[in-house]
């Protein structure tokens, strides 16, 4: 099989491996090897871009070490005090893009060490046990098209919708079931149940884009995960049903002049995408002592926790949502409404990347795609979709991208900008009795003790993968803390954003976010890693791990001082965010906003946005629920007023 790595990249990832994680490659050369095969096989899922930089910064570590007090060595040349020694003046430095550089090597190699099911038995003690699934796949299902068609075809219908997530799912069955011939596209694979219950690293890489690798550019840099498969992702996260708040609705009615997206006027369109996916209240017995932890001690605070409402009814506390449900109980799209639309008589085609959609004046009329085999990038036939209604569902990073590559008219010049996140930080805490943590629902329980205030406070725990490269500390106090992986407790955080930030295409064709988290939004930061710590410390945590460079970690004997007293810069946070918004949003005003009240993009006649880059400010809420139901409108309008 042809590898992604040259030799001496290999040699220079062993050797940068060495020193972080708990590996001599003479005592366990098998592991090695397979670290290194990971890696590879990680690097072959990512986009190019990604790839080009990794590579760059592994060169750059390699490279620099000639200077490094007179060595005249390279890294991989070094002795082992010497090279430890050095790779810790990367993780020291004062220069952020220095540290940055160290971190993505350093979790490059820890989500893909702490994925070898024989590491993270061993070490963490995580070995997870399935139940059957409680709902079976539905299969063989009518109107899928799975193959990778070397041959190219050309499809005639009503509508035509690109993406098969939580806003492309719902167009397509509601058009589907009121008569309308309805083809479906989709640039990942189908999997189902069958597929799941794997390591950490290997669902990422069959379920993410890039192999989990998007980020964005700025400060901080933020991974932004996304998915690339039949439903979305809607199958990689925790099930989570929030209808956004009243009040973000009317502000959009008075700001944005929504008069149709009015609070009562959407509760019917929640009602009826909650009723498909059978949202309901988290059961106490999924939710895992991780929440005790959490709950004793924000409880001490005069705070409490409540249960999240989820797609989950049957959940039986498996801890994987975030890489397929293996016994089905999170009832994401592909479970429901991609069924339905197909059942109805719409097409689904997978492994189809859109490259284009073709216009004539103010219409547009052709999909234009390429079929993608992502195992080896090989490319086969092309598929020409000729259709009345185009709808772009494929995310507020996608969607502004192949408008873009597509030349459409973008008469306010708002394509791509707007982008907002939820960024997202997670505090972890260590504890001298067991948690198990991984036992039960991820994220089961939030509290809005903080909402005032622009934050969310939400349940949240990680596979060992995850946790390795999430914690600022390294070396064998990195090791100490993985080998204590049934002690921790976690709990996370997310702000509704005031900074915005811009999608651009890349010359392949590629999402490339630009995104700095700006002087309103850094305070909220230091208020909620602040309240976490103080709740685990007040619930008897030795030690608490945070997300931030410049103070890793606190003890109890430390307290909360330290976050108080840090000068805290946006290039220290460490953060992650699920929900990118608003790269195409809605407006009653073509001078401001890409899309009109009923969905359709200013400019064109026939082409509509259902996804999440719609909305017009951050929601504060987890959005699925909110795309789902935007999405159940926008295809009653197409139904009612364009076909």
């Amino acid at each position: 099989m042809k590898t992604h790595l040259g030799k001496r990249e290999r040699k220079i990832i062993q050797s940068f491996a060495e020193i972080i994680i708990p590996l001599s490659s003479k005592e366990k050369p098998d592991q090695m090897k397979e670290l290194l095969e990971r890696i590879d096989m990680h690097i072959r899922c990512m986009k190019f871009e990604t790839v080009f930089l990794c590579k760059m910064c592994l060169w750059l570590v390699e490279l620099s070490a000639f200077f490094y007090y007179g060595s005249l060595k390279t890294m991989s040349k070094m002795d082992l005090p010497l090279r430890e020694q050095y790779i810790n003046a990367w993780h020291n430095t004062w220069w952020s893009v220095k540290r940055t550089i160290k971190r993505l090597l350093e979790a490059t190699i820890y989500v893909n060490y702490y994925s070898i099911p024989q590491v993270t038995e061993d070490i963490c003690g995580y070995k997870p046990v399935f139940h059957q699934p409680a709902v079976f796949d539905q299969e063989p299902l009518p109107n899928l098209h799975t193959e990778f068609y070397k041959t190219d075809i050309i499809e005639n219908v009503d509508v035509c919708v690109i993406g098969s997530g939580a806003g492309g799912a719902v167009v397509a069955k509601e058009l589907a079931e009121k008569g309308h011939s309805v083809i479906i596209l989709e640039q990942g694979g189908y999997f189902a149940s069958k597929d799941f219950g794997k390591d950490a690293m290997t669902m990422t890489n069959l379920l993410y884009q890039g192999g989990g690798f998007t980020n964005t550019l700025g400060w901080p840099p933020i991974i932004v995960p996304v998915g690339e498969c039949v439903g979305g992702t809607t199958l990689i996260n925790s099930g989570t049903c929030f209808r956004t708040p009243d009040t973000v609705f009317n502000r959009w009615v008075h700001e944005f002049g929504l008069h149709t997206w009015k609070p009562d006027q959407m509760k019917k369109h929640f009602d009826a995408v909650e009723n498909v996916v059978h949202v309901d209240c988290a059961k106490k017995d999924v939710q895992g002592k991780s929440y005790d932890m959490f709950l004793n001690g924000i409880q001490k605070l005069g705070h409490n926790i409540e249960p999240l409402f989820r797609n989950a009814p049957n959940c039986c506390g498996s801890g994987v949502c975030c890489f397929g449900c293996p016994t089905n109980a999170k009832e994401s799209v592909q479970l429901n409404y991609i069924p339905l639309a197909l059942k109805a008589g719409a097409k689904l085609y997978t492994k189809c990347r859109v490259n284009k959609i073709a216009y004539n004046r103010r219409h547009a009329n052709k999909v234009l795609g390429q079929f993608v085999d992502h195992r080896n990038r090989k490319k086969g036939g092309s598929l020409q979709v000729n259709a009345k209604i185009i709808v772009c569902a494929c995310g507020s990073l996608n969607t502004p991208v192949l408008l873009k590559q597509s030349s459409i008219p973008n008469p306010s010049g708002q394509i791509g900008h707007n982008l907002t996140l939820h960024p997202a930080a997670k505090v972890m805490a260590l504890f001298d009795d067991d948690v198990m943590g991984w036992k039960g629902v991820p994220q089961g329980a939030y509290s809005d003790a903080l909402i005032d205030e622009g934050i969310k406070l939400e349940g949240i725990f990680l596979q060992p993968a995850f946790i390795a490269s999430s914690l600022m500390v390294t070396g064998e106090e990195h090791k100490r803390v993985m080998e204590r992986y049934n002690k921790i407790a976690m709990f996370g955080m997310m702000i509704s954003d005031t900074s915005r930030g811009t999608v651009y295409k890349s010359p392949f064709g590629q999402a490339i976010p630009v995104y700095n988290i700006n002087r309103f939004d850094l305070p909220k930061y230091r208020r909620g890693i602040q309240f976490l710590a103080d709740a685990f410390l007040s619930a008897g945590a030795n030690e608490v791990y945070l997300p931030l460079h410049t103070l890793p970690k606190i003890t109890r004997f430390d307290g909360i001082r330290p976050i108080i007293e840090l000068k805290l810069r946006n290039k220290d946070l460490d953060l992650q965010a699920f929900h990118p918004l608003g790269t195409c949003r809605m407006g009653a005003d073509p001078r401001e906003s890409v899309i009109d009240p009923f969905g359709r993009l200013y400019g064109l006649d026939n082409l509509f946005v259902a996804d999440g880059s719609i909305f017009p400010t951050s929601l504060g809420v987890n959005p699925m629920i909110t795309i789902m139901a935007a999405a159940h409108k926008i295809a009653g309008n197409i139904h009612r007023e364009f076909l």
